[in-house]
């Protein structure tokens, strides 16, 4: 047997003791390739004491493997990803060939070496959705209607190819929605990396009006076109983000925020770029947003004459480093 094969017989016998809610959490695992035990609390428990006693019995199933990220003080809590049989055990459900998912498996243990810094941004990622979910399982007018992460995502288009969200959520509450490209931010590029993000949007989204590119934007952002949605980690990185965005004259419809450790993502966190405060839930941003468009619109038109900043001096000392766990 090769090094991306688990026995069947070992597949069939974990997912017999399988709940509903372990094949939840490692259908997630699968996608998001690392959660906290905080994380998996917000995803599908009450209380962290049960989550912690149930993830102690998936890993002694060999459905998940566990680490502590190194730490020079202090300690971090365990972190979780998928274990070879688990991960064949979500292929087999899906209908997929198991041997891929066992080498992603393998791949994400490797996570386990990087520095919680290393970490952070898909650590922030995949809290603002664990977040939501933490949020919809008390809120019933509310609910993550679609969530795709990045290891999802369809391959680039033509017009495309520089548009590649953290990830993508159509996020509900009570009668209002909107459909969000979470560009999450840990102060590690340069604002001109984020100035060309817009840019890479604007081209889609012009396509995407223009009947180019649609079955890569629609598979990207359902049939709404979205909101680019800023999550930073410091005021003071949003205020230089926002003033170089406002260079560019775009017309992508765009929110910046900072989520406090702590802070649900469904508070009153974002501000539209070019509004003034009140800041909004993000159900509100569809409809908040300059130029985004309703649900029923198709696109936006990209204005003339668009500034973009080639060097902001706000950059200095910056190091483009959140592609590295991709």
């Amino acid at each position: 047997m090769s090094g991306d094969d688990v026995a069947t017989s070992r597949i069939q016998k974990l997912s017999a003791r399988l709940t509903d809610r372990d094949r939840l959490i490692l259908r997630t695992l699968a996608t998001h390739r690392l959660l906290t035990t905080h994380q998996i609390t917000e995803l599908a428990f009450d209380s962290p004491v049960t989550a912690r006693h149930r993830m102690q019995q998936l890993e002694g199933m060999q459905a998940v493997d566990r680490f502590r990220p190194r730490a020079d003080r202090g300690s971090h809590p365990s972190h979780f990803v998928l274990a070879p049989a688990g991960a064949a055990a979500v292929a087999v459900e899906a209908g997929q060939d198991t041997k891929p998912a066992i080498r992603q498996a393998r791949r994400d243990r490797e996570l386990g070496m990087k520095s919680p810094r290393g970490l952070a941004h898909l650590i922030g990622v995949n809290g603002f959705h664990t977040a939501l979910e933490a949020h919809a399982r008390t809120h019933p007018d509310t609910s993550v209607e679609r969530w795709l992460s990045e290891r999802e995502m369809p391959a680039p288009g033509f017009y495309g190819g520089g548009v590649r969200p953290d990830a993508v959520v159509t996020w509900r509450q009570g009668r209002t929605r909107a459909t969000l490209a979470i560009e999450y931010d840990t102060g590690t590029e340069r604002l001109a990396r984020l100035v060309d993000k817009i840019g890479a949007y604007d081209t889609l989204l012009d396509a995407w009006k223009r009947g180019m590119d649609a079955y890569v934007a629609q598979d990207l952002f359902g049939t709404e076109h979205p909101v680019v949605l800023f999550v930073f980690t410091s005021p003071r990185r949003e205020i230089e983000a926002r003033a170089a965005l406002n260079r560019t004259h775009t017309t992508v419809p765009i929110a910046t925020g900072v989520r406090p450790p702590d802070t649900s993502p469904t508070e009153p966190l974002w501000l539209p770029l070019g509004a003034r405060p009140p800041r909004l839930r993000p159900a509100r941003l569809g409809a908040g947003v300059p130029g985004a468009p309703s649900p029923i619109e198709t696109g936006t038109t990209r204005g003339p004459g668009r500034a973009r900043p080639t060097a902001l001096a706000a950059d200095a000392g910056f190091e483009d480093d959140e592609s590295d766990l991709w």
